[in-house]
């Protein structure tokens, strides 16, 4: 099975290779432009109590579209990645916020999950004692998460 940091780690490897892409803005202020992008996109993303982008996550695509074909290449890509035994049935996960039994194992035993759910957030950035000690760890090894907490805070 693969670790906590190895999954967070293959994450952001996904939000890093474009699934985030923006487009450029073709007339007005360019920075206001994009800052009502950011904001918008922000809002239809799917976010983990971590700050990772569940949206973006190969398990939550194809929970979410019922993507056999997806869950297979996924559970073979990590299993190599990662030397673990995952099969096509471990990859489904309903996202982070979700209060419903599919999700991913890592997720499940996620103790930043369990700290945000068990104060009643659905991410940690509201969060009187953000940056805690847990989570400044976990930035040291997904420092996207950060950023898209980060962002929440000055929404």
């Amino acid at each position: 099975m693969l670790t906590r940091k190895q999954f967070c780690q293959s994450c952001l490897a996904l939000m890093l290779a474009g699934c985030f892409a923006k487009a450029q803005p073709a007339a007005g202020r360019k920075e206001d432009i994009v800052h009502q992008e950011e904001e918008k996109e922000m809002k239809e993303k799917i976010i983990g109590a971590c700050g990772i982008v569940c949206s973006a996550c190969p398990t939550y695509i194809a929970t979410s579209s019922d993507d056999d074909a997806l869950r297979a290449r996924t559970a073979q890509e990590w299993s190599q990645m990662y030397h673990a035994d995952i099969q096509a049935v471990d990859i489904n996960c309903d996202g982070c916020p979700s209060d419903g039994p599919r999700l991913f194992a890592h997720c499940l035993e996620c103790e930043i999950r369990a700290c945000a759910h068990g104060r009643k957030l659905v991410t940690c950035a509201p969060c009187p004692e953000y940056a805690c000690r847990k989570l400044q760890e976990f930035f040291a090894m997904v420092p996207q998460a950060r950023e898209t907490l980060d962002g929440l805070r000055k929404q």
